[in-house]
């Protein structure tokens, strides 16, 4: 037992470590630098919008917007009777429950190029 302990141990540091540069921020944008725009632009498509800062070179902007929702929304309603006289009466009268909500979360990529159309930086932020 003690084994098999050990060699799963072993097996899960061994894949976390080869999973990692997934959850590091900095690798995947550092990636990118020294590389084409254009080879950019043939794996992430075209950029929510671009354009020229001023000093030869571009400024391309992604945006991805996620939106979650959940909650429901149960209508209000009024309960009514017939009285021994034959009238309508109210007997009890819910109220309308709305838990209903809804998050957008913008993550916002810009990718800085130089005039010969090389990556320099990538950044990235949230609104």
């Amino acid at each position: 037992m003690k084994e098999a302990l050990e060699a799963r141990i072993k097996d899960d540091k061994e894949f976390a470590k080869s999973q990692r540069w997934k959850y590091d921020d900095n690798a995947w944008k550092h990636s990118w630098e020294g590389a084409q725009l254009s080879e950019l632009y043939k794996k992430w498509g075209a950029p929510t919008r671009s354009f020229a800062d001023g000093d030869g070179g571009q400024v391309a902007v992604y945006e991805n917007v996620s939106v979650y929702s959940g909650g429901s929304y149960t209508p209000g309603y009024i309960e009514t009777a017939i009285n021994g006289f034959g009238q309508t009466v109210i007997t009890d009268q819910k109220n309308a429950k709305d838990t209903r909500w809804t998050k957008v979360y913008v993550r916002e990529t810009t990718v800085y190029t130089n005039r010969n159309g090389l990556i320099t930086k990538v950044d990235e932020h949230y609104k």
